[in-house]
């Protein structure tokens, strides 16, 4: 399976709401507040709507490809705002995601990353791109026999649109985004 990357986008009431149910749920366990947060954003329905998008296991290079901070995955660190709040950013709610909490930016962190993104083409990031050295720092998720090639970062470059529209939706609307690895 391995560790994927997942955003959810959530309106001014919802995100009120999410806020309510985990100062409530705050001295129970964290299946409770998975429960508080599943019946906000983590729905069948929520997930097949266009308020999600997950990037799967890509996280890792495109967090290279826009920060430019190549590491291996288990010593990735933060990166400066704008770009750094795509993969590594937001601040930390109560609740459990598979690997780590789940985190969120607020709406002007949105805008901010909206912003960034909407400058960054595919043809950018493949410009970016380097196989060498993301094979030599196993950026996740180290694809073998052979290592990175740019056939291994064509998922990334198909959804990459994607998440730049999403991001622009979000910060339209005024949204808060949710961001977890499950």
């Amino acid at each position: 399976m391995g560790i994927e990357a997942s955003y959810r986008r959530i309106n001014a009431a919802e995100w009120g709401r999410l806020q309510h149910l985990q100062e409530f749920y705050s001295t129970l366990d964290g299946f409770s507040r998975y429960e508080a947060y599943a019946s906000i954003a983590d729905s069948d329905e929520f997930r097949s709507s266009d308020r999600y998008v997950t990037i799967d296991k890509d996280w890792h290079a495109l967090h290279v490809l826009l920060t430019g901070e190549i590491s291996n995955p288990s010593a990735i660190q933060p990166a400066p705002p704008p770009l750094g709040n795509v993969v590594t950013g937001g601040t930390e709610t109560l609740i459990d995601a598979t690997y780590g909490k789940v985190r969120f930016l607020k709406p002007e962190e949105v805008r901010e990353v909206a912003d960034a993104l909407s400058r960054i083409t595919v043809q950018d990031l493949k410009a970016r791109f380097d196989p060498i050295a993301f094979t030599a720092a196993q950026v996740y998720p180290n694809p073998r026999p052979g290592g990175w090639n740019i056939e291994e970062l064509e998922p990334l470059l198909w959804v990459y649109p994607q998440l730049v529209g999403f991001f622009r939706d979000a910060a339209r609307e005024g949204d808060v985004v949710l961001l977890s690895f499950d």
